[in-house]
């Protein structure tokens, strides 16, 4: 008989396999110990990290702590105080139930738990390396559990290599602890790294103080209250009026019954409520709570519990939607307001189209006023701040003739007629620009009459310090300034029409879209970002000596015919295809 080829996996590797469901990174240690501190009734929650967790994870609460004996099975895989039949798995009111977190994260770092309960008068400590218990012994501890991960994934150096900087894993640290104060505003969570306090979130009443505390206290102001009952499921939390929009879904975040969650369902009902309402490729922020019956959702379909399933889907989505909308109505947002606040459609009618003394004219832009007609004294049209003046370019051998609905002008050259899409040429132009201050550390800032307060999510954040000094060539007088915030003394030139603290948001966010591992790909984001917000747009009205500048520009740019982007900014009707069309 043949030699059977299944075996049975020893305790120790299937540990590392169970905790490598579990522990992905630092922060999967930080969530299975924190949201194990709420399930036990605490109110105070400490997190001590060092050198982004690699070295250290330390968190320590005042909630209901453990025996001995509980102590010793709660690092038994399996063993949880949170079920008890069958029927507890389609019914979860906790946090946490399976019983494998500590064990897991036991298995593949040095592991010591101090646990006390306030009804006795010693505690417990329990120290395990490796997923083995090396010392349990009775101990002085104040009530609660205080548990220590250091060396994380000593064990495992195959998962060790694919942690990323200190700075992006604390980050991502961050991150989660803003979530669990949005989720518990009751809480008072305190985070520390390297022993310095970076993020303090107090016991809050209502949730729009950690919304402040996280996005700002200005912005926080602004958001929409969403207040909604039905038989089936209460909906609250806040989202945003559409002028505070962001370029990703970074600052959407959804609960459910007090559970962190992806949800592909929850964002397509809040973008389908701002539909007509927001422009292209820009997101509300939003902080959404959704509590229902625990019966109705099923947590158990996903390893680390950040996705759910709802049994009457179809249901929660249209309550979900009801809700939505009903908050931006009562906010007096609809469809025609709340397009004007953005910008996406002129409040002004449609001029009627000018009598055409000439072949081209420049037709009037509702949006800004068209520059003056030229005379013997002509008048001096303001310049935009990113239009100055520069040396132009040699071989410019075309002329700029007028503006076709404010977006595109219209050259003459000579090789034919050239149409130039202002904000792609600008983009390039820009981009030239902003790369040449990188190089060569000389960039054009302009300071502010009163330095801005940059308050910014911690993924944002975490991106901005790791970009600091490329910031600082490119014009950004940029310095720390607490715990989660910069402060702004100046700005590249071509922004200071612009809000520095909103640019700034937004270039944050596209650095972190970029890949993670790419230093380049990540600053080369920075300056396309940079090169979007300061050029001239589609709608802008320019001047003849803007033309002439942008076109002069343009000329003299090393890549002249697409934009940062790659997309095209002349297009060329040659001599020869026009005297064909009028057959000449």
């Amino acid at each position: 008989m043949p030699e059977p080829t299944i075996k049975i996996l020893e305790d120790s590797l299937a540990s590392k396999i169970a905790a490598g469901e579990v522990v992905e990174r630092p922060a999967s240690v930080i969530k299975e110990l924190v949201e194990n501190s709420i399930d036990a009734g605490a109110r105070n929650i400490v997190i001590e990290i060092e050198e982004g967790g690699q070295r250290l994870l330390r968190v320590r609460d005042d909630g209901g702590g453990m025996s001995y004996q509980d102590a010793i099975l709660a690092l038994q895989r399996h063993a949880t105080s949170k079920l008890r039949a069958a029927e507890d798995l389609f019914s979860i009111a906790t946090l946490g139930f399976r019983g494998e977190a500590l064990p897991s994260i036991a298995s593949v770092s040095h592991f010591e738990m101090l646990t006390r309960l306030a009804s006795e008068e010693t505690g417990t400590r329990i120290v395990v390396h490796g997923g083995n218990i090396t010392e349990a012994e009775e101990t002085g501890a104040p009530p609660g559990t205080t548990i220590s991960v250091s060396g994380l994934f000593f064990n495992t150096p195959a998962r060790l290599k694919f942690l990323k900087s200190q700075t992006t894993e604390f980050a991502h640290i961050a991150e989660l602890i803003n979530r669990f104060s949005f989720s518990h505003c009751h809480l008072s969570l305190l985070l520390t790294h390297n022993g310095r306090e970076v993020l303090r979130r107090p016991a809050a009443a209502s949730l729009r103080e950690p919304i402040a505390q996280a996005l700002g206290r200005e912005n926080a102001d602004k958001m929409i209250e969403v207040a909604f009952d039905s038989p089936l499921l209460r909906v609250g939390g806040f989202i945003s009026p559409v002028e505070l929009s962001r370029a990703t879904r970074s600052q959407q975040y959804f609960f459910v019954n007090g559970r962190a969650i992806r949800s592909r369902m929850m964002s397509h009902a809040l973008e389908e409520a701002y539909h007509t309402l927001m422009p292209l490729h820009r997101y509300p922020v939003a902080v959404m709570l959704l509590n229902l019956e625990p019966s109705l959702v099923d947590v158990n379909v996903h390893p680390t519990k950040a996705e759910v399933r709802f049994s009457r889907e179809g249901e929660v989505y249209s309550a979900l939607r009801r809700a939505l909308e009903q908050a931006l109505t009562n906010a007096g947002l609809d469809s025609a307001s709340a397009a004007a606040s953005a910008g996406v459609f002129s409040a002004a009618p449609l001029a009627a189209a000018p009598e055409q003394s000439g072949l081209l004219v420049a037709p009037h832009a509702p949006a800004r006023p068209a520059a003056p007609p030229q005379t013997d004294t002509p008048a001096t049209p303001a310049i935009h701040p990113a239009l100055r003046p520069t040396a132009a370019g040699a071989g410019v051998h075309f002329r700029p003739l007028a503006q076709l609905r404010s977006t595109y002008i219209l050259a003459e050259g000579d090789s034919g007629l050239l149409v130039v899409d202002q904000h792609r040429a600008h983009e390039r132009v820009l981009y030239e620009k902003f790369m040449q201050g990188l190089e060569d550390g000389s960039p054009q800032a302009q300071p502010l009459l009163t330095p801005a307060t940059v308050q910014l999510a911690p993924r944002e954040h975490s991106v901005l310090q790791e970009n600091l000094e490329a910031l600082r060539k490119l014009g950004f007088d940029l310095e720390e300034f607490g715990a989660d915030c910069f402060l702004l003394r100046a700005v590249p030139i071509a922004f200071i029409k612009k809000d520095p603290v909103r640019l700034l948001s937004e270039i944050a966010e596209d650095i972190a879209a970029a890949p993670a591992t790419n230093i380049q790909s990540r600053r080369e984001q920075a300056l396309i970002t940079m090169s979007c917000k300061a050029a001239v747009k589609a709608g802008d009205a320019l001047g003849k000596e803007e033309m002439e500048q942008l076109l002069a520009d343009l000329s003299a740019a090393s890549r002249p015919y697409t934009c940062p982007h790659g997309r095209p900014t002349v297009m060329t009707i040659s001599n020869f295809e026009l005297d064909r069309k009028f057959h000449r």
